[in-house]
């Protein structure tokens, strides 16, 4: 009975922490190609559990393509020198995220790059990461 008493409260945590790990996962992204597109701000959602990006790029054929794409907690992006201002709509960014694996236009934010060459860190490192290409694979803005 004493076996049955601690074995209840264990599966109990067990199983209301899997919904949070699996939250927390990055399994829908393809973490090993970033992607750097350019584009316009459409939208910036600064919030818990996480802050959106939304942001307009064109496709090689000029069709506006409409991303949006996560960043941790504003507490967490508040250490790394982000605000609620930091992106406003109609701002001309370069933007380099970890895609979506089954090719939508969503994507896990790792660097943010402003018009005026401001570098804003979005990943899980300290410092900007080196992993994003510098030109952007499509060469327009969105509008």
């Amino acid at each position: 009975m004493k076996r049955i008493s601690l074995l209840v409260p264990g599966l109990a945590l067990l199983l209301t922490a899997s919904p949070a790990f699996a939250h927390h996962g990055t399994n829908l992204y393809d973490m090993t190609k970033p992607v750097t597109l350019k584009g316009t701000i459409t939208k910036f959602e600064w919030g818990n559990p996480h802050n959106q990006v939304y942001f307009d790029v064109k496709d090689d054929k000029g069709n506006v393509v409409h991303w949006v794409v996560s960043t941790e907690p504003p507490a967490v992006m508040s250490e790394k020198g982000w605000t609620r201002k930091s992106l406003n709509p109609g701002d001309v960014v370069t933007v380099c995220v970890f895609a979506a694996k089954n090719e939508a236009p969503v994507g896990n934010l790792e660097k943010v790059v402003t018009a005026d060459g401001t570098v804003l860190n979005a990943g899980f490192g300290a410092t900007p990461s080196d992993k994003c290409d510098d030109k952007p694979a499509n060469s327009k803005a969105g509008n």
